[in-house]
């Protein structure tokens, strides 16, 4: 019976050491690059006539559809990685309301995750989330600032966020299986930790069309990509 322990022993400590053989063996790289939209795109920022609660949110507001720096990055550009999951560490997702806007406008998160719900406008604000198939998965009202509230995020997929209340504010949660980013206000990104292997890299857009390409990483290595959208 020792015998037979002991044994058993020493293959798990052999299954470990192999394992973490083939772990550091793959490796790991990270992929940076940026996305920008092509010459032709209109990228004048436009305002909206606020037509409610003027006293909050003022007369007039940004319309954040398509946020372009001087160069041509574009803001708020989901990428991910098409089979590579999330790890232990994955984004936490809050939706605020502030200043009239959903803050931030666009962000990922895991698939099954708990987003918060939250706002920091004294006036009422719904949260009303939509998914890709133009179904309501939850529609909450939030009528004092201070207010946290969870909902769950079951399905992968882009789910839009609308205020009731206020026509103009839009947000989106790219829910994924896969780890992904969002590109900051220059356009650039950058994804860590990704093992070695081919993948294939896509980029979404609210307003822009999808767009993928094929990326190889290499250990300890940074893989360069970019993308013009249209």
């Amino acid at each position: 019976m020792c015998g037979l322990v002991t044994l058993s022993l020493i293959l798990i400590l052999v299954i470990g050491v192999v394992a973490a053989w083939s772990s550091n063996e793959q490796g790991v790289g990270s992929i940076r690059g940026i996305v920008t939209v092509a010459d032709s795109v209109d990228t004048t920022l436009r305002m909206v006539d606020v037509t409610a609660d003027q006293s909050v949110c003022g007369d007039r507001v940004e319309d954040r559809v398509a946020l372009v720096d001087a160069s041509g990055g574009l803001a708020n550009a989901v990428v991910i990685v098409t089979g590579v999951p999330w790890t232990d560490t994955k984004p936490e997702p809050v939706i605020n309301n502030s200043g009239c806007y959903f803050v931030p406008r666009v962000q990922v998160a895991a698939t099954r995750s708990v987003v918060t719900l939250t706002s920091e406008d004294d006036v009422l604000h719904t949260t009303h989330a939509y998914d890709d198939r133009q179904r309501t998965l939850f529609n909450i009202a939030i009528p004092v600032p201070g207010l946290e509230i969870e909902r769950p995020l079951r399905r992968p997929g882009p789910v839009r966020i609308e205020c009731d209340s206020h026509g103009w504010m839009r947000g989106w949660v790219y829910v994924t299986d896969d780890i992904g980013t969002v590109t900051a206000s220059n356009g650039q990104f950058e994804l860590q930790g990704i093992p070695t292997g081919s993948y294939e890299l896509t980029v979404w857009h609210e307003q822009f069309s999808v767009q993928s390409q094929q990326v190889t990483v290499s250990a300890d290595g940074q893989t360069e990509a970019s993308f013009t959208l249209q």
